[in-house]
């Protein structure tokens, strides 16, 4: 079944010149590094991410190691790096959803909890522009009580699911090809998928190009790269691992429409979030602290190194003129579930969660988590989905965008192994009513990454790096200041 799609063109301002902002605000790069770097990149698919970090122009004199403790410290559990998986078998048949035309009758159910990326269906899209499908619908906000991060109460679980059952049922609305009208819809595995053409055009990309499986978008200011058979998509060469691998659907390359709404979007048009606003407070969250050690490290603990870097990039943030507030202020206990409420009862604020990795003696880089998108997988890479909405996910635009910002500078100031911005279900973002990110700034138990992370001056360098990308976020997300409006 041929698709008969209608494409129309938008501004060129109004789609191209925000991937201009961004690469200005300093969340990702140049295009001219993803240039010069892209044949490199293909020869180093092959290389796994243990590789050692670069040597860093900070210099660092090696800590005394830590003493033993009589007692082995909590050690903090990270997800397994998402697997590469291809989905199912190549080029699969699906069934293609043509824009319908004026006054047919919109599809209705069977579509799974997804991203509301469309409004009411217009009456007339003969001569509109492509319809902008990626505004996020947003999950009610009646509550759930946070607990621990990997082992929740029972009881408080079970009350959990069912209120994100709730929620998922209210969020939930069918969408009509007249919602994305514009763009070519395939529907395969029980989800959406957009293809790659109508993401070119839309976005205003100079070119499309397909080599083998990798797929190029391409402007003069931003490239961006998928592989089929792959989660991994790289924006101007920062790494994003998305809820769904790119697929080849009828001999189109395709990407899920959750990704094109929950990632794509956000990062390459952080204005046009819309519920986003400026805020004035930054929560720092030292994780761990107390009898919860963390990860024990060459010569530290992950609760002590989260907590000095707290307290300088709090003085940082000061600076700006902005209010911090931090969950816990020296060496004490406090559960997820309360640094959660501590953010929430703070308004017109934002939350940084900091920690540090643990892992094989190899494993290295840095990685920054927002919480994963309902409709997606609890566990990033996993090629399962769920109805799951959390507390959360009514900021999932602005918690990618943060975590975006952050990331992004950090691995292109420090030239570290960049692990990926990456999804997962934490509990201590999942009741969260701000916008929110967990950082993880390297690997202490690696003997690179924990020389680095004892001394004083990588840290001062790093707390100067994420407050810049946090006074970055900021201004990306001022109302009103959208690129190429009139």
């Amino acid at each position: 079944m041929k698709a008969t799609s209608t494409f129309v063109t938008r501004p060129l301002g109004k789609a191209l010149s925000v991937g201009l902002a961004c690469a200005l605000a300093g969340w990702l790069g140049s295009a001219q590094g993803a240039v010069k770097k892209s044949t490199e990149d293909e020869k180093e698919k092959s290389k796994t991410e243990s590789k050692q970090t670069e040597k860093i122009s900070v210099p660092v004199k090696p800590p005394a190691k830590a003493p033993a403790k009589t007692t082995a410290p909590a050690k903090k559990t990270t997800p397994a790096p998402a697997k590469k998986t291809t989905p199912a078998p190549a080029k699969p048949k699906a069934e293609e959803k043509p824009v319908e035309k004026s006054g047919e009758k919109p599809a209705e159910g069977g579509k799974p909890p997804t991203a509301d990326m469309g409004g009411s269906a217009s009456t007339d899209t003969k001569d509109a522009a492509p319809k902008d499908v990626t505004s996020s619908s947003k999950a009610s906000s009646d509550g759930h009580n946070d607990s621990e991060m990997h082992g929740p109460d029972p009881e408080e679980e079970a009350a959990e699911k069912a209120a994100s059952a709730a929620r998922a049922k209210a969020a939930t609305s069918t969408t009509t090809s007249r919602d994305m009208a514009g763009w070519e819809l395939i529907r395969y595995q029980e989800r959406d998928y957009v293809s790659a053409a109508s993401i070119h055009r839309f976005y205003r990309f100079n070119e499309l190009k397909e080599n083998g499986n990798s797929v190029w978008f391409t402007s003069p200011v931003l490239i961006m790269k998928g592989t089929k058979g792959s989660h991994e998509l790289l924006i101007n060469n920062i790494k994003f691992v998305m809820s769904y691998p790119m697929v080849e659907l009828n001999g189109k390359s395709c990407i899920s429409r959750l990704d094109l709404c929950k990632l794509i979007d956000p990062v390459l048009r952080p204005s046009y979030i819309g519920k986003g606003s400026t805020f004035d407070t930054v929560i720092i969250d030292p994780g761990h602290g107390g009898h919860d050690s963390g990860a024990k490290g060459i010569y530290g603990y992950e609760k002590d190194y989260a907590l000095k870097l707290a307290y300088t990039l709090k003085g940082i943030l000061e600076k700006q003129g902005l209010r911090v507030m931090l969950t816990r202020t020296n060496d004490t206990f406090i559960s997820l579930g309360g640094r959660v409420a501590y953010a929430n009862k703070v308004p017109n604020s934002i939350y940084v969660s900091l920690h540090f990795n643990s892992g094989g003696s190899s494993a290295t880089g840095i990685e920054t988590f927002a919480l994963s998108p309902q409709g997606s997988a609890s566990v990033y890479g996993s090629n399962s989905s769920d109805g799951y909405a959390f507390r959360g996910n009514q900021r999932d635009s602005e918690n990618i965008a943060l975590a975006t910002a952050i990331h992004a500078s950090v691995v292109s100031h420090f030239k570290l192994v960049d692990r990926g911005v990456k999804r997962a279900r934490w509990h201590v973002l999942r009741g969260l009513e701000r916008p929110g990110v967990l950082f993880e700034g390297g690997f202490v138990t690696n003997a690179t990454d924990a020389r680095l992370i004892a001394a004083d001056n990588f840290r001062s360098e790093l707390a100067t790096t994420i407050a810049q990308a946090v006074m970055n976020y900021r201004r990306a997300l001022q109302p009103g200041k959208r690129p190429g409006s009139r």
